[in-house]
């Protein structure tokens, strides 16, 4: 860019969004350096999404062979806590291979990024002191990333778990207490139940999950609770104690105070950003309940200072993150601003079966007083969720107008993560529900439950008075008498109404 500072861009924090930052600009062909006070990577590959996602994974295999195979017709055995030990030892492996595969150090330094470890520390807008060395830069990105909240719950002192050394146990805990109903604590008290462990779970709200669908979270917690998680809705551990050696959680819930034994307890409650010893406050720059406070364009009260990702604490995920890194390095170097848009956020819990929000959830169209219309559709009438025993769930799409705007999209069910990706293409690019009705699905695929879900919208479509009057009209008076006359808007909408109902039937000749 020619300026005579020693980079164009340096970057706070090695985690999913710096990395996708630092390369996207260094392709760009501009002098870029990041500044990670621990390890590349981040909490996703060390901590959260990575280790997390391969626990589940061989927690969900234990379950399948104890459940899934008198079903298909095979022998089936129980996995004991003592064996579902060596499961951790998996889910360290898997954090290397997961880095090595990614070679993210590698792939930052083939676009000419350059990597400094240590803590840094802003002297002014345009310097940062890293470990006692300044350091000039034309703009700057923090991209810091946050922490699990520190429990204060009298007697535990710090002996609990989080994410953060959740994944260094030695052995699935016998008893555990999981305090907080979110992703993190939803997600570890089912994967730890199936690999042998006694779990309670804390939530102080009045359901699991509250930021997802409240139909399908209450469905999910009806499923966790059926295996075996004891969940504690509208409650708080009071206190912890230890008593002859074991420990005890007094647990308030709805007015009554309960005494629960646990031998480990994870915190699952709440996150804070990671700002503590940059400086910020001397910038300036606002920091919010929730973390640093950004624009739209994710830029701070310092107006060559950005900011995206966890720090922000607006939406924390990877996938997220990432986004408000490109769009953050695009407002930085390009003329003009992009946005960030969130009205669409998607994001996935994964539990078995999975749950997807992309949208706006049926509370929230309620708020804002919408006359929305809802979509529902069971995977126990899919195909292949019937042939694979995945038949829990299903998917529920909320509509506005004649036209069909899509302005929800709600999964629960197996894969539901894959599932989402066309629908958020859809709403993206501003398609209706009818794109994904017309739109040919494989057979058979789990995939079918979205297109015949968005046929509902057809079938309700042709039973609307208004219409059925033009169908019944058209039928009666035009068709018969059509000739050379162009097919008009009523052809069209019966078609698409016969080809719902051709569409909706099972079909008989299994072609794949």
């Amino acid at each position: 860019m020619g300026s005579k500072r020693d980079y164009d861009l340096i970057v706070l924090g090695g985690g999913s969004a710096g990395i996708v930052a630092s390369v996207m600009a260094g392709g760009l062909g501009l002098r870029v350096l990041v500044v990670e006070k621990e390890k590349l990577g981040g909490e996703c590959l060390h901590t959260g999404c990575v280790p997390s996602k391969a626990l589940l994974h061989a927690a969900n295999l234990a379950h399948m062979m104890r459940v899934s195979p008198a079903a298909v017709g095979l022998p089936g055995r129980d996995v004991t806590r003592e064996e579902a030990a060596a499961v951790l030892d998996h889910v360290r492996e898997s954090i290397g291979d997961v880095r090595d595969a990614d070679a993210s150090e590698q792939l930052m330094r083939d676009h000419g990024v350059e990597i400094a470890y240590g803590a840094p520390r802003f002297q002014d807008v345009h310097t940062l002191e890293v470990d006692g060395k300044a350091i000039t830069a034309d703009y700057f990105l923090i991209a810091t990333g946050s922490r699990p909240a520190a429990p204060t719950i009298p007697g535990l002192d710090s002996h609990y778990l989080t994410n953060r050394n959740l994944f260094d146990l030695k052995e699935i805990p016998e008893a555990l207490l999981v305090v907080g109903g979110g992703p993190v604590g939803v997600e570890m008290a089912q994967a730890f139940g199936r690999l042998g462990s006694r779990v309670t779970l804390v939530q102080k709200g009045d359901r699991l999950l509250p930021r997802d669908d409240h139909e399908l979270s209450s469905t999910l917690t009806q499923y966790l609770r059926d295996e075996g998680i004891d969940i504690r809705l509208s409650a708080a551990v009071q206190s912890v104690r230890t008593e002859d050696g074991k420990r005890v959680a007094v647990i308030r819930e709805n007015w009554e105070t309960v005494e629960t034994p646990f031998t480990h307890l994870l915190y699952a409650a709440g996150r804070v950003p990671n700002i503590e010893g940059l400086g910020l406050d001397a910038l300036g720059i606002a920091i919010g309940e929730n973390g640093i406070e950004v624009d739209a364009q994710l830029r701070t009260a310092a107006h060559n200072i950005y900011a995206c990702g966890d720090v922000t604490g607006e939406y924390q995920f990877s996938h997220i993150a990432e986004y408000e890194a490109k769009t953050a390095v695009r407002n930085i170097f390009f003329p003009g601003s992009g946005k960030t848009k969130f009205e669409h956020a998607p994001w996935a819990t994964f539990t078995d079966p999975e749950l997807v929000h992309i949208g706006m959830t049926e509370d929230e169209a309620l708020a804002k007083g919408l006359a929305y219309e809802v979509y529902h559709q069971p995977f126990a009438q899919n195909d292949r969720a019937v042939t694979d025993h995945g038949t829990q769930g299903g998917i529920k799409v909320l509509t506005l107008g004649v036209g069909g705007k899509i302005l929800g999209v709600h999964i629960l069910g197996r894969r539901a993560s894959e599932l989402a990706h066309e629908w958020i293409l859809a709403m993206e690019q501003g398609a209706s529900i009818r794109a994904i009705a017309d739109l040919v699905h494989i057979y058979p695929t789990l995939s079918m439950v979205s297109q015949h879900a968005a046929q509902r919208w057809y079938e309700a479509t042709a039973k609307d008075p208004v219409v059925a009057k033009t169908l019944n009209v058209y039928a009666k008076t035009i068709r018969p008498n059509l000739g050379a006359l162009v097919v008009g808007g009523a052809a069209l909408i019966a078609a698409g109404a016969a080809a719902a109902l051709l569409h909706s039937s099972k079909p008989t000749d299994d072609a794949s």
